[in-house]
Protein backbone atom coordinates (compact mmCIF):
# COMPACT_ATOMS: atom_id res chain seq x y z
CA UNK A 1 0.00 0.00 0.00
CA UNK A 2 1.06 3.51 -0.68
CA UNK A 3 0.19 6.83 0.66
CA UNK A 4 0.76 10.10 -0.65
CA UNK A 5 0.12 13.47 1.36
CA UNK A 6 -2.27 16.19 0.22
CA UNK A 7 0.71 18.03 -1.30
CA UNK A 8 1.93 15.62 -3.50
CA UNK A 9 -1.31 15.55 -5.16
CA UNK A 10 -3.69 18.92 -5.05
CA UNK A 11 -3.02 21.50 -7.76
CA UNK A 12 -4.97 24.04 -6.41
CA UNK A 13 -8.11 24.48 -3.35
CA UNK A 14 -10.68 27.12 -3.41
CA UNK A 15 -12.58 28.23 -1.00
CA UNK A 16 -16.30 28.26 -1.22
CA UNK A 17 -16.87 31.85 -1.46
CA UNK A 18 -14.44 32.04 -3.98
CA UNK A 19 -15.96 29.62 -5.96
CA UNK A 20 -19.79 30.80 -5.81
CA UNK A 21 -17.89 34.63 -6.67
CA UNK A 22 -16.18 33.02 -9.71
CA UNK A 23 -19.08 31.47 -10.83
CA UNK A 24 -21.40 34.63 -10.54
CA UNK A 25 -19.19 36.51 -12.54
CA UNK A 26 -20.04 33.70 -15.19
CA UNK A 27 -23.61 34.47 -15.52
CA UNK A 28 -24.81 31.85 -13.01
CA UNK A 29 -27.91 32.47 -10.93
CA UNK A 30 -26.74 29.57 -8.08
CA UNK A 31 -24.17 29.59 -5.50
CA UNK A 32 -22.98 26.25 -4.16
CA UNK A 33 -22.01 25.87 -0.84
CA UNK A 34 -20.68 22.43 1.06
CA UNK A 35 -20.79 21.20 4.50
CA UNK A 36 -19.70 18.50 6.74
CA UNK A 37 -22.01 15.68 8.24
CA UNK A 38 -20.76 13.00 10.19
CA UNK A 39 -22.56 9.95 10.74
CA UNK A 40 -21.97 6.51 12.39
CA UNK A 41 -21.09 4.00 9.49
CA UNK A 42 -19.62 0.56 9.77
CA UNK A 43 -17.16 0.59 12.65
CA UNK A 44 -18.16 3.92 14.14
CA UNK A 45 -15.91 5.91 11.71
CA UNK A 46 -17.68 9.47 10.10
CA UNK A 47 -18.82 10.08 6.83
CA UNK A 48 -18.24 13.11 4.89
CA UNK A 49 -21.24 14.30 3.22
CA UNK A 50 -21.22 16.60 0.49
CA UNK A 51 -24.33 19.13 0.51
CA UNK A 52 -25.58 21.78 -1.74
CA UNK A 53 -27.47 24.89 -1.30
CA UNK A 54 -28.71 26.60 -4.34
CA UNK A 55 -29.92 30.00 -4.36
CA UNK A 56 -30.58 32.62 -6.79
CA UNK A 57 -27.09 34.68 -6.95
CA UNK A 58 -27.55 38.36 -5.09
CA UNK A 59 -30.91 37.52 -3.64
CA UNK A 60 -30.71 34.67 -1.66
CA UNK A 61 -34.25 33.14 -2.28
CA UNK A 62 -34.18 29.89 -3.11
CA UNK A 63 -35.18 28.16 -6.68
CA UNK A 64 -37.47 25.02 -6.72
CA UNK A 65 -36.61 22.91 -9.26
CA UNK A 66 -39.60 22.17 -11.80
CA UNK A 67 -41.05 18.33 -10.73
CA UNK A 68 -41.91 16.16 -13.47
CA UNK A 69 -46.17 15.70 -13.60
CA UNK A 70 -46.34 12.61 -15.20
CA UNK A 71 -44.07 9.35 -13.78
CA UNK A 72 -42.48 7.20 -16.64
CA UNK A 73 -38.71 5.41 -17.04
CA UNK A 74 -36.38 5.46 -19.27
CA UNK A 75 -33.05 3.37 -20.37
CA UNK A 76 -30.42 4.90 -22.21
CA UNK A 77 -27.13 3.63 -24.27
CA UNK A 78 -24.63 5.81 -26.28
CA UNK A 79 -23.44 4.86 -30.21
CA UNK A 80 -19.99 6.22 -29.73
CA UNK A 81 -19.45 6.72 -33.38
CA UNK A 82 -17.54 9.81 -34.55
CA UNK A 83 -21.08 12.07 -34.17
CA UNK A 84 -21.70 10.32 -30.71
CA UNK A 85 -25.46 10.36 -29.65
CA UNK A 86 -27.91 8.92 -26.79
CA UNK A 87 -30.29 6.46 -27.71
CA UNK A 88 -33.44 6.19 -25.47
CA UNK A 89 -35.64 3.40 -24.46
CA UNK A 90 -39.15 4.04 -22.78
CA UNK A 91 -39.52 1.43 -20.13
CA UNK A 92 -42.17 -0.35 -19.03
CA UNK A 93 -42.28 -0.62 -15.27
CA UNK A 94 -44.29 -3.55 -14.63
CA UNK A 95 -43.21 -5.48 -17.55
CA UNK A 96 -39.05 -4.47 -17.93
CA UNK A 97 -39.75 -4.07 -21.44
CA UNK A 98 -38.18 -1.60 -23.89
CA UNK A 99 -39.33 0.64 -26.58
CA UNK A 100 -36.84 2.48 -28.84
CA UNK A 101 -37.84 5.76 -29.06
CA UNK A 102 -35.18 8.26 -30.38
CA UNK A 103 -31.55 9.73 -30.62
CA UNK A 104 -29.58 12.63 -29.58
CA UNK A 105 -26.12 13.84 -30.28
CA UNK A 106 -24.04 14.54 -27.58
CA UNK A 107 -21.69 17.23 -28.82
CA UNK A 108 -18.81 15.14 -29.02
CA UNK A 109 -16.77 11.95 -30.41
CA UNK A 110 -16.85 8.35 -29.59
CA UNK A 111 -13.63 6.91 -29.85
CA UNK A 112 -11.72 2.56 -29.17
CA UNK A 113 -8.78 1.80 -27.50
CA UNK A 114 -6.99 -1.03 -29.25
CA UNK A 115 -6.01 -4.41 -28.51
CA UNK A 116 -3.25 -7.15 -29.13
CA UNK A 117 -4.45 -9.91 -31.08
CA UNK A 118 -2.90 -13.27 -31.34
CA UNK A 119 -0.56 -12.69 -33.89
CA UNK A 120 0.94 -9.71 -31.36
CA UNK A 121 -1.07 -7.11 -33.92
CA UNK A 122 -3.17 -4.27 -32.94
CA UNK A 123 -6.96 -4.63 -33.59
CA UNK A 124 -10.48 -3.22 -33.28
CA UNK A 125 -12.15 -4.24 -30.44
CA UNK A 126 -15.69 -3.27 -30.94
CA UNK A 127 -16.97 -5.77 -28.77
CA UNK A 128 -15.33 -3.95 -25.81
CA UNK A 129 -13.93 -0.28 -27.32
CA UNK A 130 -13.73 1.91 -24.37
CA UNK A 131 -12.61 -1.17 -21.45
CA UNK A 132 -14.62 0.92 -18.81
CA UNK A 133 -17.75 1.02 -16.92
CA UNK A 134 -20.24 4.09 -16.28
CA UNK A 135 -19.61 5.71 -19.46
CA UNK A 136 -22.81 6.86 -19.15
CA UNK A 137 -25.09 7.67 -15.82
CA UNK A 138 -28.27 9.08 -14.52
CA UNK A 139 -27.21 11.50 -11.83
CA UNK A 140 -28.68 10.60 -7.84
CA UNK A 141 -28.30 6.64 -8.60
CA UNK A 142 -31.16 6.86 -11.58
CA UNK A 143 -33.22 9.90 -9.50
CA UNK A 144 -32.02 12.84 -10.77
CA UNK A 145 -33.16 13.82 -13.92
CA UNK A 146 -29.24 14.90 -15.32
CA UNK A 147 -27.76 12.30 -17.80
CA UNK A 148 -23.83 12.73 -18.31
CA UNK A 149 -21.95 10.84 -20.91
CA UNK A 150 -18.17 10.63 -21.71
CA UNK A 151 -17.04 11.76 -25.29
CA UNK A 152 -13.54 9.59 -25.29
CA UNK A 153 -12.52 10.78 -28.88
CA UNK A 154 -12.67 14.84 -28.21
CA UNK A 155 -12.51 14.73 -24.50
CA UNK A 156 -14.98 15.97 -22.98
CA UNK A 157 -18.04 15.29 -21.06
CA UNK A 158 -21.70 16.38 -21.60
CA UNK A 159 -24.77 16.77 -19.32
CA UNK A 160 -28.44 16.31 -20.59
CA UNK A 161 -31.58 17.87 -19.09
CA UNK A 162 -34.65 15.06 -18.67
CA UNK A 163 -37.90 16.11 -19.42
CA UNK A 164 -40.91 15.33 -18.04
CA UNK A 165 -41.61 12.78 -20.88
CA UNK A 166 -39.30 9.89 -22.10
CA UNK A 167 -38.44 11.32 -25.75
CA UNK A 168 -37.67 14.81 -24.33
CA UNK A 169 -33.81 15.00 -23.21
CA UNK A 170 -31.84 18.42 -23.61
CA UNK A 171 -28.44 19.00 -24.13
CA UNK A 172 -27.16 20.80 -21.42
CA UNK A 173 -23.35 21.12 -21.22
CA UNK A 174 -20.36 20.06 -23.28
CA UNK A 175 -17.11 20.50 -21.08
CA UNK A 176 -13.36 19.78 -21.72
CA UNK A 177 -12.03 16.86 -19.23
CA UNK A 178 -8.95 18.46 -19.36
CA UNK A 179 -7.44 15.06 -20.15
CA UNK A 180 -7.37 12.09 -22.53
CA UNK A 181 -9.95 9.84 -23.15
CA UNK A 182 -12.69 10.42 -20.45
CA UNK A 183 -14.18 6.94 -20.18
CA UNK A 184 -15.90 7.06 -17.19
CA UNK A 185 -18.12 9.21 -14.50
CA UNK A 186 -19.35 9.10 -10.86
CA UNK A 187 -21.87 11.77 -9.43
CA UNK A 188 -22.71 11.96 -5.47
CA UNK A 189 -24.96 14.82 -4.30
CA UNK A 190 -24.28 17.16 -7.02
CA UNK A 191 -20.34 16.69 -7.50
CA UNK A 192 -19.36 14.82 -10.45
CA UNK A 193 -15.84 13.41 -10.94
CA UNK A 194 -14.74 12.02 -14.36
CA UNK A 195 -12.06 9.32 -15.38
CA UNK A 196 -9.37 10.39 -18.45
CA UNK A 197 -7.82 6.81 -19.26
CA UNK A 198 -5.65 7.82 -21.67
CA UNK A 199 -2.08 7.96 -21.06
CA UNK A 200 -1.11 8.17 -17.55
CA UNK A 201 -4.57 8.88 -16.69
CA UNK A 202 -6.01 11.40 -14.80
CA UNK A 203 -9.42 12.72 -12.86
CA UNK A 204 -11.22 16.00 -13.00
CA UNK A 205 -14.11 17.45 -10.70
CA UNK A 206 -17.13 19.40 -11.48
CA UNK A 207 -20.03 21.11 -9.86
CA UNK A 208 -23.77 19.71 -11.46
CA UNK A 209 -26.35 22.21 -10.93
CA UNK A 210 -29.30 20.35 -10.25
CA UNK A 211 -31.97 21.99 -11.50
CA UNK A 212 -30.46 22.81 -14.95
CA UNK A 213 -27.71 20.02 -15.41
CA UNK A 214 -25.09 22.59 -16.19
CA UNK A 215 -21.64 21.23 -15.40
CA UNK A 216 -19.79 23.71 -13.60
CA UNK A 217 -15.79 22.66 -13.61
CA UNK A 218 -13.97 22.69 -10.16
CA UNK A 219 -10.60 25.12 -10.06
CA UNK A 220 -8.49 22.08 -9.00
CA UNK A 221 -7.03 20.92 -11.87
CA UNK A 222 -6.88 17.14 -13.21
CA UNK A 223 -4.73 14.86 -10.60
CA UNK A 224 -2.96 12.97 -13.15
CA UNK A 225 -2.93 8.96 -11.34
CA UNK A 226 -0.57 7.59 -9.70
CA UNK A 227 1.05 4.56 -12.01
CA UNK A 228 4.46 3.53 -10.77
CA UNK A 229 6.62 2.57 -13.46
CA UNK A 230 4.43 3.69 -16.45
CA UNK A 231 5.54 3.66 -19.65
CA UNK A 232 2.61 3.48 -21.86
CA UNK A 233 2.62 5.25 -25.38
CA UNK A 234 -0.04 5.57 -27.75
CA UNK A 235 -2.12 3.70 -29.11
CA UNK A 236 -3.14 2.83 -25.50
CA UNK A 237 -4.67 -0.75 -25.18
CA UNK A 238 -7.52 -1.70 -23.26
CA UNK A 239 -5.33 -4.49 -21.18
CA UNK A 240 -3.71 -1.12 -19.23
CA UNK A 241 -5.85 1.74 -19.04
CA UNK A 242 -8.18 2.55 -16.14
CA UNK A 243 -11.01 1.10 -15.83
CA UNK A 244 -14.00 2.88 -13.46
CA UNK A 245 -14.25 5.88 -10.82
CA UNK A 246 -17.10 5.81 -8.45
CA UNK A 247 -17.84 7.04 -4.96
CA UNK A 248 -17.33 5.01 -2.10
CA UNK A 249 -20.34 4.43 0.35
CA UNK A 250 -17.56 6.76 2.92
CA UNK A 251 -17.21 8.91 -0.15
CA UNK A 252 -14.06 9.22 -0.86
CA UNK A 253 -13.29 8.61 -4.88
CA UNK A 254 -11.85 5.06 -6.08
CA UNK A 255 -10.62 4.23 -9.21
CA UNK A 256 -9.31 0.74 -10.99
CA UNK A 257 -6.49 0.16 -13.01
CA UNK A 258 -5.99 -2.52 -15.14
CA UNK A 259 -2.20 -2.58 -15.28
CA UNK A 260 -0.12 0.29 -14.13
CA UNK A 261 2.99 0.07 -16.06
CA UNK A 262 1.11 0.31 -19.24
CA UNK A 263 2.27 -0.76 -22.75
CA UNK A 264 1.91 -4.70 -23.98
CA UNK A 265 0.19 -6.90 -21.28
CA UNK A 266 2.87 -8.49 -18.76
CA UNK A 267 1.31 -10.32 -16.30
CA UNK A 268 4.22 -11.64 -14.77
CA UNK A 269 5.89 -8.32 -13.98
CA UNK A 270 3.12 -5.75 -13.76
CA UNK A 271 -0.31 -5.61 -11.68
CA UNK A 272 -2.76 -3.21 -11.13
CA UNK A 273 -4.49 -1.58 -8.06
CA UNK A 274 -6.78 0.55 -6.22
CA UNK A 275 -6.14 4.09 -5.96
CA UNK A 276 -8.55 5.77 -2.92
CA UNK A 277 -9.05 9.62 -3.21
CA UNK A 278 -9.55 10.93 0.05
CA UNK A 279 -12.55 14.48 -1.09
CA UNK A 280 -12.67 17.19 1.09
CA UNK A 281 -16.23 17.89 1.56
CA UNK A 282 -15.98 21.77 2.21
CA UNK A 283 -15.10 22.17 -1.61
CA UNK A 284 -15.14 18.76 -3.70
CA UNK A 285 -11.56 19.05 -4.03
CA UNK A 286 -8.95 15.60 -4.08
CA UNK A 287 -6.06 15.16 -1.46
CA UNK A 288 -4.89 12.22 -0.04
CA UNK A 289 -3.62 9.21 -1.95
CA UNK A 290 -4.24 5.48 -0.79
CA UNK A 291 -3.06 2.77 -3.62
CA UNK A 292 -3.17 -1.02 -2.90
CA UNK A 293 -1.34 -2.94 -5.62
CA UNK A 294 -3.20 -6.63 -5.80
CA UNK A 295 -0.60 -8.50 -6.00
CA UNK A 296 0.44 -7.39 -2.34
CA UNK A 297 -2.79 -8.81 -0.83
CA UNK A 298 -3.01 -12.69 0.39
CA UNK A 299 -5.19 -13.94 -2.30
CA UNK A 300 -6.57 -17.55 -2.97
CA UNK A 301 -6.87 -16.45 -6.55
CA UNK A 302 -4.31 -15.50 -8.72
CA UNK A 303 -5.62 -12.43 -10.24
CA UNK A 304 -4.51 -8.59 -10.05
CA UNK A 305 -6.04 -7.38 -13.67
CA UNK A 306 -9.24 -4.87 -11.58
CA UNK A 307 -12.11 -3.72 -14.30
CA UNK A 308 -15.10 -2.71 -12.17
CA UNK A 309 -16.05 -2.44 -8.81
CA UNK A 310 -19.82 -2.16 -6.59
CA UNK A 311 -20.30 -2.19 -2.95
CA UNK A 312 -22.28 -4.87 -0.70
CA UNK A 313 -24.86 -4.23 1.79
CA UNK A 314 -22.00 -4.00 4.14
CA UNK A 315 -19.96 -1.33 2.06
CA UNK A 316 -17.47 -3.40 0.99
CA UNK A 317 -16.30 -3.50 -2.15
CA UNK A 318 -16.96 -5.90 -4.93
CA UNK A 319 -14.35 -6.32 -7.36
CA UNK A 320 -14.46 -8.20 -10.73
CA UNK A 321 -11.27 -8.51 -12.61
CA UNK A 322 -11.24 -10.23 -16.60
CA UNK A 323 -8.87 -12.91 -15.92
CA UNK A 324 -6.49 -14.83 -13.71
CA UNK A 325 -2.92 -13.28 -13.83
CA UNK A 326 -1.43 -15.22 -17.48
CA UNK A 327 -4.15 -17.16 -18.49
CA UNK A 328 -7.53 -15.28 -19.53
CA UNK A 329 -9.23 -18.28 -18.53
CA UNK A 330 -11.36 -17.43 -15.69
CA UNK A 331 -12.49 -14.21 -14.03
CA UNK A 332 -12.57 -13.55 -10.74
CA UNK A 333 -15.17 -11.67 -7.91
CA UNK A 334 -13.48 -11.00 -4.72
CA UNK A 335 -15.09 -8.92 -1.43
CA UNK A 336 -12.40 -6.14 -0.27
CA UNK A 337 -13.03 -5.38 3.09
CA UNK A 338 -11.54 -2.07 5.30
CA UNK A 339 -10.15 -0.62 1.15
CA UNK A 340 -9.73 2.98 2.75
CA UNK A 341 -7.72 1.05 6.36
CA UNK A 342 -4.71 -0.88 6.61
CA UNK A 343 -4.04 -3.16 6.12
CA UNK A 344 -6.57 -4.20 3.19
CA UNK A 345 -7.95 -7.40 3.53
CA UNK A 346 -9.68 -10.16 0.91
CA UNK A 347 -12.56 -12.25 2.54
CA UNK A 348 -13.81 -14.00 -0.35
CA UNK A 349 -12.92 -14.66 -3.79
CA UNK A 350 -14.59 -17.20 -6.49
CA UNK A 351 -14.13 -18.21 -10.10
CA UNK A 352 -16.25 -16.63 -12.45
CA UNK A 353 -16.29 -20.16 -14.32
CA UNK A 354 -15.80 -17.29 -17.54
CA UNK A 355 -13.38 -15.29 -18.97
CA UNK A 356 -13.61 -11.48 -19.97
CA UNK A 357 -15.37 -10.87 -16.94
CA UNK A 358 -15.44 -7.10 -16.33
CA UNK A 359 -19.10 -5.44 -15.56
CA UNK A 360 -20.64 -6.26 -12.04
CA UNK A 361 -24.47 -5.33 -10.45
CA UNK A 362 -25.33 -6.38 -6.86
CA UNK A 363 -29.14 -6.75 -6.16
CA UNK A 364 -29.08 -5.66 -1.87
CA UNK A 365 -32.44 -7.11 -1.88
CA UNK A 366 -31.57 -10.64 -2.88
CA UNK A 367 -27.91 -10.46 -2.27
CA UNK A 368 -27.09 -11.83 -5.39
CA UNK A 369 -24.16 -10.68 -7.70
CA UNK A 370 -24.34 -10.60 -11.56
CA UNK A 371 -21.42 -10.37 -13.86
CA UNK A 372 -21.08 -10.22 -17.59
CA UNK A 373 -19.10 -12.60 -19.20
CA UNK A 374 -17.53 -10.75 -22.86
CA UNK A 375 -16.05 -14.07 -24.52
CA UNK A 376 -18.49 -16.46 -23.49
CA UNK A 377 -21.57 -14.39 -23.52
CA UNK A 378 -22.99 -15.48 -20.47
CA UNK A 379 -24.09 -13.66 -17.06
CA UNK A 380 -22.41 -15.32 -13.39
CA UNK A 381 -24.59 -15.28 -10.86
CA UNK A 382 -22.85 -15.30 -7.31
CA UNK A 383 -24.62 -15.80 -3.69
CA UNK A 384 -23.34 -13.58 -0.79
CA UNK A 385 -23.72 -15.21 2.61
CA UNK A 386 -24.71 -13.25 6.04
CA UNK A 387 -20.74 -13.50 6.61
CA UNK A 388 -19.64 -12.17 2.91
CA UNK A 389 -18.58 -14.98 1.71
CA UNK A 390 -19.34 -15.48 -2.38
CA UNK A 391 -21.46 -19.21 -3.64
CA UNK A 392 -21.15 -19.71 -7.54
CA UNK A 393 -25.00 -20.18 -8.38
CA UNK A 394 -24.82 -20.51 -12.36
CA UNK A 395 -23.58 -19.04 -15.74
CA UNK A 396 -27.01 -18.49 -17.51
CA UNK A 397 -28.31 -16.70 -20.20
CA UNK A 398 -25.50 -17.87 -22.82
CA UNK A 399 -26.91 -16.10 -26.16
CA UNK A 400 -25.78 -12.69 -25.36
CA UNK A 401 -23.35 -12.24 -27.63
CA UNK A 402 -19.94 -10.12 -26.25
CA UNK A 403 -22.19 -8.53 -23.25
CA UNK A 404 -20.80 -5.52 -21.50
CA UNK A 405 -22.14 -2.95 -19.15
CA UNK A 406 -25.49 -3.69 -17.07
CA UNK A 407 -28.02 -1.29 -14.76
CA UNK A 408 -30.70 -2.58 -13.02
CA UNK A 409 -33.95 -1.27 -12.22
CA UNK A 410 -34.41 0.98 -9.03
CA UNK A 411 -36.19 -1.85 -7.31
CA UNK A 412 -34.46 -4.34 -8.55
CA UNK A 413 -36.53 -6.34 -10.02
CA UNK A 414 -35.25 -6.03 -13.54
CA UNK A 415 -31.52 -5.69 -15.24
CA UNK A 416 -30.73 -4.39 -18.69
CA UNK A 417 -27.44 -6.05 -20.49
CA UNK A 418 -25.74 -3.90 -23.16
CA UNK A 419 -24.59 -6.46 -25.83
CA UNK A 420 -21.82 -5.04 -28.71
CA UNK A 421 -22.98 -7.95 -30.76
CA UNK A 422 -19.58 -8.54 -32.46
CA UNK A 423 -18.40 -11.95 -31.97
CA UNK A 424 -21.36 -13.85 -33.25
CA UNK A 425 -20.58 -12.82 -37.16
CA UNK A 426 -24.23 -10.27 -36.86
CA UNK A 427 -22.42 -7.41 -35.86
CA UNK A 428 -26.15 -6.42 -33.98
CA UNK A 429 -26.21 -4.74 -30.99
CA UNK A 430 -28.87 -5.35 -28.89
CA UNK A 431 -30.40 -5.03 -24.86
CA UNK A 432 -31.23 -7.69 -23.03
CA UNK A 433 -34.30 -7.58 -20.11
CA UNK A 434 -34.18 -10.01 -17.24
CA UNK A 435 -36.40 -10.34 -14.46
CA UNK A 436 -33.89 -11.05 -11.25
CA UNK A 437 -35.39 -14.35 -8.99
CA UNK A 438 -34.54 -14.22 -5.44
CA UNK A 439 -32.34 -17.73 -5.47
CA UNK A 440 -29.71 -15.43 -8.30
CA UNK A 441 -31.51 -16.58 -11.43
CA UNK A 442 -32.22 -14.40 -14.24
CA UNK A 443 -35.82 -14.77 -16.29
CA UNK A 444 -35.28 -13.93 -19.90
CA UNK A 445 -37.91 -10.78 -20.62
CA UNK A 446 -37.04 -9.45 -23.95
CA UNK A 447 -34.08 -8.50 -26.74
CA UNK A 448 -34.10 -5.14 -27.83
CA UNK A 449 -32.97 -4.38 -31.63
CA UNK A 450 -34.61 -1.29 -32.55
CA UNK A 451 -32.90 1.67 -32.55
CA UNK A 452 -29.36 0.23 -32.10
CA UNK A 453 -27.65 0.24 -36.00
CA UNK A 454 -25.25 -3.08 -37.31
CA UNK A 455 -21.94 -2.54 -37.67
CA UNK A 456 -22.95 -2.40 -41.39
CA UNK A 457 -24.61 0.48 -41.32
CA UNK A 458 -22.29 2.27 -38.83
CA UNK A 459 -19.45 1.77 -41.24
CA UNK A 460 -21.62 2.77 -44.19
CA UNK A 461 -22.54 6.02 -42.66
CA UNK A 462 -19.55 6.88 -40.83
CA UNK A 463 -16.63 4.63 -42.71
CA UNK A 464 -15.77 3.03 -38.78
CA UNK A 465 -17.56 0.93 -36.36
CA UNK A 466 -16.38 2.09 -32.50
CA UNK A 467 -18.79 -0.14 -30.75
CA UNK A 468 -21.83 0.97 -28.45
CA UNK A 469 -20.85 1.59 -24.67
CA UNK A 470 -22.41 2.33 -21.10
CA UNK A 471 -26.26 1.81 -20.38
CA UNK A 472 -28.34 3.90 -17.77
CA UNK A 473 -31.42 3.97 -16.31
CA UNK A 474 -33.90 6.83 -14.82
CA UNK A 475 -37.30 6.62 -13.25
CA UNK A 476 -38.81 9.99 -12.63
CA UNK A 477 -40.57 10.58 -9.26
Amino acid sequence: MVKLSTAALALGTFSGAAAASSWSARGLESEISFSISKAKAGKGKGKASFSTSKAKAGKGKGKACKASTSRFSTVYTMTNQPNNEIVIFKRNEVTGKLTFIDTVETGGVGHQFKVLNEQGELASPVDDPLASTGSVIVAGDGRQSCLLAVNAGSNTVSSFKIGSAPDQLTKVSVEATRGLNPTSITEKEGLVYVLNAGGVGSIVGFNLIGCTCKLIPLEQGPIDLTRPGYNGTAPYLISETPAQIGFTPKNEILVTIKQNKGGPPDFDNDTGSLNLYEVYPENGTIGHLIQTDLKSLNRTQDGDLPFSFTFDSSDNVLLVEPALAGSFQNGVVSVIENVSGDPVTISSEATTEASASCWIQYNPTSSCVYITNNVEGTISSFFQDDQGELFFVSNSSSALNAPTDMIQSLEYKFLYALSTGHTDGSGQPSIYVYEMTFDCGLKFVQRIEDGLESETEREDTAGVVNGYVGIALYTSH
